[in-house]
Formats: C-alpha cells, structure tokens, sequence
C-alpha cells in the first residue's frame, strides 16, 4: 500500500512538473522519462499516446494515427467492446491499441485490441490486430513498426516547434503532456510515406468534458493550433480557450490571450474565428476524413459514451492579423491537418 501512494505521488508530481514547465525548454531525459513511462493511476487517471502522420502531398493528404489508451479501473467499453484494464506492476498493462490510415481515398481501420503493452527502455511495445506495435527511440530520433505495414524513421524536424511540454494542475485535478513535432519517412502499406509527424504522450487526473482541438501544418512550416473546453456539444459557452500560431518565416512563436472564440459547422465545413485585444483569427476547415470513438468508462459518472471524432481536414481559408502583420492562405501555401470533436 505504501508502495503504491508512493508511486501515485509520482504521477501526481509529473503532472505537476508538465503543467508548470509549460514550454519548449525541456530536457531530452525528461521527455524520454515522460514518453517511457507507465503511471500509477488514481481514481479518475488516465494516460495515452497518441501518434499521428501527416503525408505531404495530394490533395486530400494521408494520415496515420495510432493510439494506446487506459483509464483507472477493471474495463472500460471502447467502440462498443468490454476491454479489461490491467496493471501487471512495472510498466505492463492491458490497455487498448486502435489505428486509422486515410490512403488518400478512403479511410482504413486497423481495429481495436485489447493488447498487452509494455515499456522496454526506451522502446514501447504492443500489439494491434495481431500485428507486433514497436516504437522506439529517443528525442530527436524515433521509430515506429506495425508489423509489416507500417515502418516510419523519425526525425529531428527543421522548424521552429519540435517539443514542449503543456498542462494545467488544480489539485486534486490536472492534466499534462509532451508534444514533439517531427519529420517522417517510410512506407505504410507498402507505399511510400514522407511527411510530417506528431508525437504525444497524456497523463491526466480529472473528469473529460466537450471540446475541441485543432491541429494545422501549413507547407511553408507554420503551425496553427487552437483548443476550446465547451459546457456541452452544441454549446457557445467555453471554460477555456487558447490560439497560437507559429510563424516559421518570422521565426516567431504568437500566442493569443484568453481570446473569444466563434465556432459554426456547415457540411464538411468547420468555421473557427478567436480573437483578443489585438489579434484576429479565421480558419475554414475541410474535412474529409472521420473516424469516431465511443468510450464509456474514461471518466467519473460518464453513464454516457464519450464521443470522440477525428476528423483529417485541408484549410480553406485562412486569416491571422496582428497590429503589424497579415497573413493568408496563399502566403501559407496550403496545408493539412487535424480536427477533433468530444462530446458525451
């Protein structure tokens, strides 16, 4: 019993850590500590990785993504399917592994398991579908095999945002993680894969609520990115919201304060507008891509499932204006990206 606290403070002080670093200046031993890691959860823990791949040509670009996910308790219910939550001491579990590849045509779904996984060094193994999930590595440099499907090299990227580390800690609540953007070459499915990756590792004590997150590289190496935590799936009213961009020409990293953000839906088409005292942001995303997830079981008195839905989009317009700049589409060069939509 002692041993187990003991490691429970453990979690608590990573998230604690996460939530105040807060930015790029991050260690490699940390990031490998975080990455490398299985926590000891308490009621209302929850941890995942989440891997996601970008191709960097076509008009409606390939993604991959792979996930490997658990929350405390016995089971929970993933896509309609009782999987059991195991803890077998260190760095062991059962959890659930899931997978999604668009080819550019269609999207594929490489299932749901409920797999062993097990952390190895500096080298997470699991499985999926009955193929062996091997990923391995060290900040900058990683791999990633999914049998003989997917073999990806992963790479120190050459813009401005490679790592950082995020979160809030409002105790007994809070959440943190690492995000590491990458450059990445393989094959998936036998066919050729370049483009861009990122990396994240979750490690969380709290409740989920509806929100959304987006996720967007443009060709010429910025990055847009924005997150609004909403009362409920149809909701205005949002708790917490943020907006950064990331301007790789500039060299310049701009995030907005606590901004106002408006969301609108219309088909395939999400409209995101935020702005603060003196920035303004619109983005219009395509998606063209949607795989969704129902959970029951990640959270305290969710009796509810909770839906989370992936969507692969392409920007189709895009305005960012500060008092001294204005930036489009077209100085952009397109892009691609990720949209996500949670909601019980």
């Amino acid at each position: 019993m002692i041993n187990k606290i003991g490691k429970i403070r453990d979690t608590y002080s990573i998230v604690r850590k996460l939530s105040v670093t807060n930015n790029s200046d991050i260690s490699k031993a940390f990031l490998d500590r975080v990455m490398y890691n299985i926590e000891k959860l308490p009621p209302l823990g929850k941890e995942y990785w989440w891997f996601l791949f970008f191709d960097d040509k076509g008009e409606k670009p390939a993604q991959l993504m792979l996930m490997i996910c658990r929350t405390y308790g016995k089971k929970m219910i993933f896509n309609g399917k009782e999987m059991i939550l195991k803890d077998f001491g260190t760095n062991k579990i059962q959890a659930v592994t899931t997978a999604w590849f668009y080819d550019g045509q269609k999207l594929n779904e490489l299932g749901d398991t409920n797999a062993i996984t097990e952390i190895q060094g500096n080298k997470i193994i699991s499985e999926i579908s009955g193929q062996k999930v091997v990923f391995s590595g060290s900040f900058p440099n990683y791999k990633l095999k999914i049998g003989n499907i997917v073999d990806l090299d992963i790479k120190k990227s050459q813009h401005l945002y490679r790592k950082e580390t995020c979160g809030g800690f409002f105790p007994p609540f809070g959440m943190g993680w690492i995000n590491i953007d990458s450059d990445v070459e393989g094959t998936v499915f036998g066919k050729k894969f370049k483009g861009k990756g990122h990396l994240q590792k979750v490690i969380g004590v709290t409740l989920l609520g509806p929100f959304n997150w987006g996720r967007i590289l443009f060709k010429n190496g910025s990055v847009a990115r924005f997150f609004y935590l909403k009362a409920r799936k149809n909701s205005k009213r949002y708790f917490r919201t943020s907006i950064d961009f990331y301007d790789h020409p500039g060299g310049q990293i701009i995030k907005f304060d606590n901004p106002k953000i408006n969301v609108s839906k219309r088909d395939d088409f999400w409209i995101i507008h935020g702005k603060d005292y003196d920035k303004n942001f619109q983005i219009t995303l395509e998606a063209y891509a949607h795989r969704q997830f129902t959970m029951k079981g990640y959270g305290l008195l969710n009796y509810n499932p909770l839906n989370y839905n992936e969507y692969a989009v392409v920007p189709r317009e895009f305005h960012f204006r500060t008092k001294d700049r204005k930036i489009n589409l077209n100085d952009l060069g397109g892009g691609v990206g990720t949209f996500e939509d949670t909601y019980w």
